[in-house]
């Protein structure tokens, strides 16, 4: 099963590449859409302030530690997601990174996964509809899963830089590519849940699709014209 997996994700590389980036500008734009000024979202700020406190208090080496740890869990789940035997997680002794045991090749998703999806946060807002029914202070659950976006956000801007394997492996263009649109998407996804829930997800990505053919239909309009 998982060398099938692997062979359709190779085909569906660069068509996702490609799909990302054409989003981009969509993507940019849909952050108008936002309401920030209300109680949420000031306390997801709270959150990410708060992240970046305990970042400076705990110390360089415990945050990097367990920005590794975070890392190489990610691998581990999208290994498992598409079918791969992944064994053990071992950190360097100069902490410089760390590795994650996989059988078989595995495929661009496994590589890059990381540096586009919050696996905390992610798991946190599947608990997050329970916990805003049993705890009365709304403003302390959203506090934390501002805490965790933060901690995603400081994650991959550690760990993106040119002499990242990962990066290499998948080649330096289509890594930028979906590193970069992918952290949009994971970016605009959070804020829409912090939002309205799972609905606001549903919502916010009807809108990017929309906003994304408009601007492109209006630009091949401009192209067509520039050519007559």
């Amino acid at each position: 099963m998982a060398r099938y997996i692997d062979l359709i994700l190779l085909w569906l590389k660069w068509p996702t590449a490609i799909f990302l980036l054409l989003t981009i500008p969509a993507l940019v734009r849909a952050f108008d859409y936002f309401n920030f000024m209300t109680p949420k979202y000031y306390a997801l700020v709270g959150g990410i302030g708060l992240y970046f406190v305990t970042m400076i208090t705990a110390g360089y080496n415990v945050c990097h530690n367990m920005q590794i740890i975070s890392h190489e869990l990610t691998h581990t789940f999208f290994a498992y997601l598409t079918f791969h035997d992944a064994g053990r997680i071992r950190l360097n002794p100069d902490g410089t990174g760390g590795s994650m045991q996989l059988k078989g090749r595995g495929n661009w998703v496994i590589t890059l996964s990381p540096y586009f999806f919050p696996l905390f946060a992610f798991f946190y807002m599947l608990i997050m509809p329970f916990l805003l029914r049993v705890i009365d202070v709304d403003w302390l659950v959203y506090g934390v899963f501002g805490y965790f976006i933060a901690y995603y956000w400081v994650t991959v801007a550690e760990q993106v830089h040119p002499k990242q394997t990962d990066i290499i492996k998948e080649g330096y263009l289509f890594s930028i590519i979906t590193i970069v649109a992918a952290n949009l998407w994971t970016t605009g996804i959070m804020l829409a849940y912090a939002s309205k829930s799972w609905e606001g997800i549903k919502i916010y990505t009807a809108l990017v699709m929309r906003l994304s053919l408009n601007f492109w239909d209006m630009m091949l309009k401009l192209i067509i014209q520039n050519l007559q």
